[in-house]
């Protein structure tokens, strides 16, 4: 809980005042729309299942009357006498068998047909020793390879066979009064399969629905659909409960024929439902919504120009104050909190400059002219002609190796002082290290090797003055001149990528523990010149730049110079 209150202490003022705005005004009202939304919802869904239930009932009705229909017409021709007389009379006189066909039996069974017009073919299919009558008589040998045969030649009462793929309907059964005398007889009914399901097709405006009736066995005899029917094993699992099944997202209405016990699903998705009531609630929902937000979106603009712009403008203000740019930027003539604000901030900043220019910069030019004073006593000319002398006496003399250390020395100082600038080139940097590693070399009695080996391409970039003689001199004293088994040995090397320019100076001295390189640098250090260099460094280019120290105790240790890759640019004093 306390982190979250920082959070929002931490927050953005423009943010804090549109969360209030948002949690007094727009939350509650999107709250209160959305179960008001959900009721009407509800309310519509509830009355369109009872709508749709009530449809289905009708149409499973429907259905269920035109089933009955047909079954009593099937019981009427299968125990009607006349039909069994003349089917099993004497076929040896065929002339008097055909006559009573076309008289009687063709008449009675056409007169069904054309009464009932959804019927396509009325056939009795008995013996196997007649020829077949037209579409009224058969052998029964021309459907005793039927699937439905065996089914239909034990069955006393109507079997329905529907093929939804061919949607071929067909009510077949077994003669009783022909079974009586002896002959096995099969009443064969067949309908138009789109007349018997018609009360199913299109009584739904809903644009993903889907009608399935199936039989005993959940085979699809009839089906219509406005969805993938890749749905139609969800939909088959389901029980009836109470006539209605609910699901989270979507509904199937179950019903039953009484007549043939065939199951009907009626699946509607609730997404597709689309009433009047629910569209007149949702636009006035919405409107309510967009009136709100627009207000909102109003109090908001004036709460940000007349309070948060006047406060990010402050903070801007400070911002630039802190990188040092000592300079009012914004001004108020209101009287409120944060007007005052403003101008005491303005008052703040003219009384530091105030400040700075009466204490800070006078103490800056005393120590520029202290510094100046300073420098006046070192003559570099009467520095330089001294060691000329000394130089051009040990000549004369023939002392050589004091020749050799004045001239160094020489070098040394010329590029140390490097006529008052901060920063040089590598090459003048390495003219000085070289000339102070002439003189080490010389007091240490040429004890330690140098491997210096850094390419001619990169001599040419800039670095601060006098950095590498007090790196040098440290890995001398700290590290080389500790040993005692073997030879000392000290690498200068250097590397560039996109950015950067590395210089590593490298010995294989005594090493140092972590301990000892984190306060190398720090102001803990007991040592000025590293931590100096590492300071001058990070104060002419950024705290990326800098020394970076690796070492293994016993082993050795090097120190990394990063620095920006700029080119060095002499100045008009040392062309």
């Amino acid at each position: 809980m306390s982190k979250l209150i920082q959070f929002f202490r931490d927050m953005k003022v423009r943010y804090k005042i549109i969360m209030i705005y948002f949690v007094i005004g727009l939350f509650p009202l999107i709250i209160i729309g959305t179960l008001f939304f959900s009721q009407i919802k509800h309310s519509v869904i509830q009355q369109v299942q009872i709508s749709t239930s009530n449809t289905i009932d009708l149409a499973t009705s429907s259905l269920d009357s035109n089933i009955k229909i047909y079954n009593n017409l099937s019981d009427y021709l299968a125990y009607n006498e006349t039909v069994a007389n003349i089917v099993s009379n004497d076929i040896n006189n065929q002339f008097d068998f055909y006559k009573e066909l076309d008289k009687t039996l063709d008449p009675m069974l056409l007169s069904v047909a054309n009464f009932h017009t959804d019927l396509e073919q009325v056939t009795i299919y008995a013996r196997d020793d007649i020829v077949r009558h037209g579409s009224t008589l058969a052998p029964i040998t021309q459907i005793e390879n039927e699937s439905w045969f065996t089914q239909a030649s034990h069955s006393d009462t109507p079997v329905w066979i529907i093929n939804k793929d061919k949607k071929e309907v067909i009510n077949v059964r077994k003669m009783p009064t022909l079974e009586r005398k002896g002959i096995l007889g099969i009443l064969y009914i067949k309908m138009n399969y789109d007349q018997l399901f018609k009360s199913f097709n299109n009584f739904s405006n809903n644009n993903n629905y889907g009608t399935y009736i199936v039989d005993g066995n959940n085979h699809i005899v009839y089906q219509n659909l406005k969805f993938d029917d890749d749905r139609l094993p969800e939909i088959l699992s389901f029980k009836d409960v109470k006539g209605m099944v609910k699901r989270k997202a979507d509904n199937v209405i179950y019903k039953k024929s009484h007549e043939t016990n065939w199951k009907v699903y009626y699946y509607h998705s609730r997404d597709s439902l689309s009433d009047s009531r629910l569209s007149e609630a949702a636009n006035f929902l919405v409107l309510v919504m967009l009136v709100t937000i627009v207000a909102t979106a109003i109090a908001l603009w004036a709460t940000s120009k007349f309070i948060v712009s006047r406060l990010e403008a402050l903070r801007n203000n400070i911002t630039l104050v802190e990188k040092g740019k000592l300079e009012v930027m914004v001004q108020s003539q209101d009287q409120d909190e944060i007007g005052q604000l403003i101008t005491g901030f303005g008052h703040m900043i003219n009384r530091i400059k105030f400040l700075i220019e009466e204490v800070y910069e006078s103490k800056l030019a005393q120590k520029n002219y202290e510094m100046r004073a300073l420098q006046q006593q070192i003559n570099p000319h009467f520095l330089y002609n001294t060691l000329s002398m000394i130089n051009f006496m040990a000549i004369e003399s023939g002392q050589n190796d004091i020749s050799k250390i004045t001239l160094a020395l020489s070098d040394f100082y010329r590029t140390a002082l490097n006529k008052g600038h901060n920063t040089t080139s590598l090459a003048d940097e390495l003219k000085n290290m070289n000339a102070y590693l002439d003189i080490q070399q010389m007091m240490h009695d040429y004890e330690f090797d140098l491997d210096i080996e850094i390419d001619d391409d990169i001599m040419d970039y800039e670095t601060p003055n006098l950095i590498l003689q007090p790196i040098v001199e440290n890995a001398i004293g700290h590290g080389i001149d500790l040993l005692e088994d073997r030879k000392g040995v000290l690498k200068v090397y250097a590397t560039v990528d996109e950015e950067n320019v590395y210089i590593m100076v490298e010995d294989n001295g005594v090493g140092m523990d972590q301990e000892t390189i984190n306060t190398m640098l720090s102001q803990n250090s007991k040592g000025y010149g590293m931590r100096n260099v590492n300071q001058r460094i990070k104060l002419l280019y950024g705290e990326e730049y800098g020394l970076h120290i690796e070492s293994i105790v016993g082993q050795g240790s090097v120190v990394i110079i990063r620095l920006p890759k700029r080119k060095y640019e002499k100045r008009p004093d040392q062309k």
